[in-house]
């Protein structure tokens, strides 16, 4: 038997603090959350023409062009459009120069700038956002035999990403 031998004691590996997370852009269940991924359209895309998609997306990039999407879009705060948007819900936080068609609603945060129409059954404008055109309600059929929903928000609070969602995800159902 070796002297020393019995007394050593493993080292433990050093404590790695492990990064949180990034924040979730929608705040739901788990099966919800896996069925409503949002695609990432990054602030380097630079895109000109018609951009259409399917999922819901966030934008942070340019685009000169039309964005047709039968679910949510999303224009982040580095985000910028020149032309019309057609989606199910259209949420903005940049800037857009062009109409917004919006079929279940369209909302603008503080940081958003509008410049242009908005068509949409629901429309929400938060305090210190910029919006300079004409805004038409076109009720949806379905909305009009549905009793509106209030929401527990306080008027000029912008509402969080996860707030907005869970607003419009009562909405719906």
């Amino acid at each position: 038997m070796a002297f020393g031998s019995d007394l050593r004691q493993p080292v433990p590996e050093p404590t790695r603090i492990q990064p949180a997370p990034p924040p979730q852009m929608f705040q739901q269940s788990a099966p919800a959350a896996a069925a409503r991924k949002a695609a990432v359209l990054g602030p380097t895309l630079r895109f000109k023409g018609e951009l259409s998609a399917e999922e819901d997306f966030v934008l942070q990039g340019t685009l000169e062009g039309s964005i047709t999407n039968p679910q949510n879009v999303t224009i982040g705060t580095e985000g910028s459009v020149v032309g019309n948007i057609k989606a199910r819900i259209i949420t903005i936080d940049g800037k857009i120069e062009g109409d917004l068609h919006g079929m279940e609603s369209v909302i603008v945060h503080a940081s958003g700038k509008v410049t242009g129409n908005i068509y949409a059954p629901r429309i929400g404008i938060v305090e210190g956002a910029f919006f300079s055109g004409r805004i038409e309600m076109v009720a949806r059929p379905d909305m009009q035999t549905r009793a509106p929903n209030v929401t527990e928000s306080t008027p000029g609070v912008p509402l969080s990403a996860e707030e907005t969602e869970r607003m419009l995800a009562r909405k719906s159902m």
